[in-house]
């Protein structure tokens, strides 16, 4: 009988073992990638071309589309996209084919096609550059490694003579949770234009700060730090040319209350 309850004690301290582990591999932190970089087409018809950037594991499989910019006649221009994302473009920037060169901003925020936040681990961004009408020339196609998980990574792709100014940074969202209360603290339009503004309500003479964090909890900026009467107030909130394009946080406390609204800017 001893043994048999050595045995099962055995069984279970493995099974538990291994439910541990299972959820150690399977660590889903979210957080935003932003992966700059800068397209240089020469030749053919330059500056005309097609383009497509998408999110791979590292064993290649195909997780999110981000850009595909290409008219469907010449969508065989991006055979490696095609053959890898089935055609896929749920929740991509899409468009017909690109008239100019330039720098360029693709926002990941860890989830699939399904908006299920992916396992932690090492992934890839994938380019694909056509500006020719050759199938074989005038084209490039590259991948740029970086790790996501609870801690933030830089990456500096390497350069080539299509592709410039590689950037990767994972940023994993720690330190702030949204709080929010659309009646009495919202920012609109969001994501952030010139238009955008901060509106609030008080329902009593408050001290009242309005700051803007990053990603990770990290001041940026304090917008409004003034005693206010009860009443409705709107402050504006445009783009500061400064900042990089990701996830914000803008944070209102009035000493009794907190609220807290996440917003985008893009490129």
């Amino acid at each position: 009988m001893k043994r048999k309850i050595t045995l099962l004690f055995i069984v279970i301290v493995m099974i538990s073992s291994q439910l541990m582990l299972s959820k150690t591999i399977q660590a889903q932190t979210a957080g935003i990638l932003t992966c700059t970089y800068t397209t240089v087409s020469s030749g053919g018809y330059t500056p005309k071309n097609c383009l497509a950037a998408w999110i791979e594991t590292s064993s290649g499989a195909f997780i999110k589309t981000k850009f595909k910019y290409c008219s469907n006649s010449n969508i065989d221009h991006l055979t490696t996209w095609s053959g890898k994302s089935a055609g896929n473009v749920v929740d991509a920037t899409t468009g017909s084919t690109r008239t100019v060169n330039g720098a360029m901003t693709l926002l990941w925020n860890g989830t699939d096609v399904a908006s299920a936040i992916v396992a932690d681990g090492v992934y890839k961004v994938w380019i694909e550059f056509s500006w020719a009408s050759s199938l074989t020339t005038g084209k490039t196609t590259q991948s740029f490694s970086f790790t996501k998980g609870a801690t933030a990574d830089h990456q500096l792709g390497t350069a080539t003579a299509n592709l410039t100014g590689i950037t990767l940074d994972w940023a994993p969202a720690v330190g702030i949770s949204e709080i929010q209360d659309k009646e009495i603290f919202s920012v609109s339009p969001n994501p952030i234009t010139s238009e955008s503004t901060i509106n609030y309500s008080l329902s009593a003479l408050s001290d009242v700060t309005i700051s803007l964090y990053d990603i990770c909890g990290k001041l940026v900026d304090v917008l409004i730090d003034d005693m206010q009467y009860a009443g409705s107030y709107s402050l504006p909130l445009s783009r500061n040319a400064n900042l990089k394009a990701g996830i914000y946080f803008v944070k209102m406390n009035t000493g009794k209350t907190q609220h807290t609204s996440r917003i985008l800017i893009t490129e």
